[in-house]
């Protein structure tokens, strides 16, 4: 009884602190929009407007999302994780079905960023329901609370890494034109379906949070993760051209459009062991509460993001593989050094 009371207490502290922090988000993505906008470096005219409006349209979107994750963290902790992926499931479909009848009937662009978030309203509007015992507010601070906070902090730069190096290969493909951007969505979407269906991250946490030796269980992940993802990797680099052209190649997509987005879905491919290895790492790091380290690799992998796009773009000229290659050596920095961290952590061995 004492644990489900202080179960109650850190679920509304924390529902509480959820709130607030979407609200100041919110806040902050609206008036640093003008510094914002400008990560899209080669954007001019009509095509920054566009970026606006579709900024502006996602905000529910941005909001909402705080509170779905927040209340299916809540969830998963409690073991109801069909719960959880119900809510996932009802967001993928209302997308799907309102993009493509949205498109099919009205034709206009801003569809897509409407759809994602009144997608988002219903799912949560979902998850509010099913998740309505654990909706309170409750305001205090005691040792697990500061610890909490802390880890907060931490774990801004470990979720983020995956979205800032998306947003730094958008920074440099807006260098490359409209054709190049598009190119790297709809690459990155190609290359991430196993990725997208496959949330080994979510399956793993509560076996990795009750194994007596983590590491043991994350080298056991590994094998699996590679020995499932490299075959699958190599497939969507062999069959990228098919799976674009059965997906996009028809409408306003060109020629053009098919070839330079086959080129991001194949080069891609190639990061996608890592997608599927680096969030069961930090998860790893989160289970035994050793986040500093983390912290520091996830920054300086994201400069190093940075560092690799401007060879491989700007020096090089290699356009849109060049994008991708700059992930695919970030990520395997990140990756292996964060190994090598929890090797050194657990075994004992010279790092």
């Amino acid at each position: 009884q004492s644990s489900e009371v202080e179960f109650q207490r850190l679920s509304g502290f924390l529902f509480t602190f959820t709130i607030a922090l979407a609200v100041v988000v919110v806040l902050l993505a609206i008036l640093f929009y003008p510094l914002i906008s400008h990560i899209a470096v080669g954007f001019k005219g009509e095509v920054r407007n566009f970026l606006k409006e579709s900024y502006f349209l996602l905000v529910p979107y941005l909001f909402l999302s705080f509170i779905f994750h927040h209340i299916g963290a809540v969830l998963r902790s409690v073991r109801r994780f069909t719960a959880y992926f119900m809510g996932e499931f009802i967001f993928s479909l209302s997308c799907f079905i309102l993009t493509a009848a949205g498109l099919y009937f009205l034709r206009d662009w801003r569809i897509i960023p409407i759809s994602i978030s009144i997608s988002q309203i219903v799912a949560t509007l979902y998850m509010l329901f099913v998740g309505r015992r654990f909706l309170h507010f409750k305001i205090y601070v005691d040792p697990v609370v500061k610890d909490i906070l802390t880890q907060f902090f931490y774990l801004c730069a470990l979720y983020g890494v995956f979205r800032l190096f998306v947003v730094v290969d958008r920074s440099f493909a807006s260098l490359l034109g409209e054709k190049g951007v598009s190119a790297l969505t709809y690459g990155l979407m190609v290359a991430s379906i196993p990725r997208g269906i496959l949330r080994l991250e979510h399956m793993a946490i509560t076996s990795l949070s009750e194994a007596r030796e983590p590491f043991a269980k994350l080298k056991f992940y590994a094998k699996k993760i590679f020995q499932l993802s490299i075959p699958l990797s190599l497939i969507f680099m062999l069959c990228a051209g098919f799976l674009v052209k059965l997906l996009f190649g028809y409408g306003a997509f060109s020629v053009k459009d098919v070839d330079l987005t086959t080129q991001a879905a194949r080069f891609y491919a190639l990061s996608l062991p890592f997608m599927f290895f680096w969030p069961i790492t930090y998860r790893t790091f989160q289970v035994i509460n050793w986040l500093k380290p983390l912290f520091v690799i996830a920054l300086i992998s994201i400069a190093l993001n940075a560092a690799l796009n401007y060879m491989f773009v700007l020096v090089l000229k290699m356009g849109v593989p060049g994008v991708c290659m700059g992930t695919f050596g970030a990520y395997v920095f990140l990756c292996f050094l964060s190994y090598r961290f929890l090797k050194y952590r657990f075994s004992g061995y010279r790092f």
